[in-house]
Formats: C-alpha cells, sequence, structure tokens
C-alpha cells in the first residue's frame, strides 16, 4: 500500500504561497507611488530642459546678434579715430599765418614799386629793386598758391568733421544696439541659470524616489521569488499525489483483476464438475 500525502501539507502550502503573493502585490501596490512620482518628477525635468533649450538657442541667437552690431560699432569708431588722425596730421601742416604774410608781401611789393616811381634811382639800383619786386612777386604768387590749397584742405576738413561725427553718431546707434541686445542676453542666461537649479533638484528628488522604488522593489522580489519557490513545492506535491492516486487505482486495479479471474476460475470448475455429472448420469453410473 502507497503512502498517501497528508492532505492539510498541500492546503498549508497553497495558503503559504496565496500570503505571498497577496504581500508581494501589496508591495508592488506600495512600489508603484515612489515609481509613479519619480516619473512625474523625470517628466517635469525633460520639460524643463526643453524650455532651457529653446532659451539657451533665443540667449545664444541675441549674443550673436549682439557681437554684429559690436564689430559694426568697433569698425565705425575705429573709422572715426582714424580720420581725427587724419585731421590732425594735416592741420599740423597748416599755417595759420599765412593771410598775414600775404598781405604783408602785397605791402612791400606796393612801398617798394612806390620807391621805384618815387625815387630817382641808379640804374644798378633801380634794376635791383627791379628784381626785388620780382622775387617778391614770385614768392607771393608761392604763398597765394599754397593759400588756396590750403582752403580746399580746410574745406575737405571740414567734410572730415561731419564724417567723423557721422561715424561716431553711428557708432552709438550700435552701441545702444549692443546695450540692448547683451541686457536680453543676459536676462535670459539668468533665467536659465535658475532653471539649471531647478533641475539640479528636480534629479536629486528623482533619484531619491528611484531609490525608494528600487527598496521597495527589492522586497516585493524577494516575496516573489519565495512565492515561486513554494509554488514548485506546490506543484511538487501534487506531483507526488497524482503519483500515490495512480499506484492506489493500479493496486485497485490490480485486485479486480484478480477477484474476476479468481471468480472465472471457480465458474470454470463448477462447469468442470456439471459436465462430469453429465457424463456419468449417460453412462448410468449415477442416478439422478
Amino acid at each position: 500500500m502507497v503512502r498517501k500525502k497528508s492532505k492539510s501539507e498541500l492546503n498549508v502550502a497553497e495558503i503559504k504561497y496565496r500570503s505571498l503573493l497577496d504581500r508581494r502585490d501589496e508591495l508592488n501596490a506600495e512600489a508603484s507611488v515612489p515609481r509613479d512620482e519619480r516619473d512625474t518628477l523625470n517628466k517635469q525635468k525633460r520639460e524643463l530642459i526643453d524650455k532651457m533649450q529653446e532659451l539657451k538657442k533665443k540667449r545664444d541667437s541675441l549674443v550673436a546678434e549682439m557681437r554684429k552690431h559690436k564689430s559694426k560699432r568697433n569698425e565705425l569708431q575705429k573709422r572715426a579715430k582714424e580720420l581725427i588722425g587724419l585731421r590732425r596730421g594735416k592741420r599740423r601742416d597748416f599755417k595759420t599765418s599765412l593771410p598775414l604774410e600775404i598781405d604783408n608781401m602785397r605791402l612791400e611789393i606796393h612801398e617798394l614799386q612806390m620807391k621805384q616811381e618815387t625815387t630817382s634811382l641808379t640804374v644798378r639800383k633801380e634794376n635791383e629793386l627791379i628784381e626785388g619786386v620780382r622775387e617778391k612777386r614770385k614768392e607771393l604768387d608761392e604763398f597765394e598758391a599754397m593759400y588756396e590749397e590750403q582752403k580746399k584742405l580746410i574745406l575737405e576738413m571740414e567734410g572730415v568733421d561731419d564724417t567723423i561725427t557721422e561715424f561716431f553718431k553711428k557708432a552709438d546707434e550700435e552701441h545702444e544696439l549692443v546695450v540692448k541686445l547683451s541686457n536680453e542676453a543676459q536676462g535670459i542666461h539668468e533665467t536659465i541659470v535658475v532653471q539649471i537649479k531647478e533641475i539640479s533638484h528636480l534629479i536629486a528628488e528623482s533619484d531619491k524616489k528611484h531609490q525608494e522604488f528600487l527598496k521597495v522593489r527589492e522586497k516585493a522580489d524577494y516575496y516573489h521569488n519565495r512565492a515561486q519557490e513554494m509554488r514548485q513545492k506546490i506543484l511538487s506535491i501534487r506531483k507526488e499525489k497524482r503519483k500515490e492516486m495512480a499506484e492506489a487505482r493500479k493496486e485497485i486495479r490490480d485486485q479486480n483483476i484478480a477477484a474476476r479471474k479468481a471468480l472465472f476460475d471457480e465458474k470454470k470448475l463448477d462447469e468442470d464438475a456439471e459436465r462430469a455429472l453429465e457424463t456419468l448420469l449417460k453412462k448410468g453410473k449415477v442416478e439422478r
């Protein structure tokens, strides 16, 4: 007779298995709280990073535009300073005394001419006087030509002054744009710095929630593994019970076969006895 496994052992195992599954499910539900909080924090972090990236693009665009205007401003200031240097160099070449010198020369020539006309001179002295007048006239022509050239330069320098003023005016306009764009870029940059701090905070909080999730999930995995072990035990018990039942059925089947065989043998003996009796009756050896 095969020993039967106690039914209570299977019941205890099944109850333990269900208990382990329930505890696993409780811990999984508990783990879902920090997991969901972590996912929410990560979503906020991604949204904030997207906003920050857009702000960075805008800031970089403003900085690039500001640099263009800064370059224009510097170029205008450079050209204005170059013109100032040119103007100073040319003004150093100016002779402010030219008009007075020209007037003095004209007066001297006039005096020499009057002397020639009103004074009795020797031929040699008169020739010397005429030569002196000629030299003075030649010098006067040179001074007058120089003065005309200088007046042209003065007019040019007045144009240079206007150009210098225009350059500085445009440079100031560019500088105003530089300051405006720089302030806008700085404002956006400060917002980005604040967002970076917020992102760092979200990352730290997300990491905390993730660690909480892992800790509870580790417990849930422990109970899950224990439940799987108990399940294997239950399957083993059930397999053993099926084996015992199969053996029991086989034992009953063998007993039935033996009983039927024995019954068949007894019936056969009776039939043989009947046939022997009939034979004796026919031979008259036995009376009914």
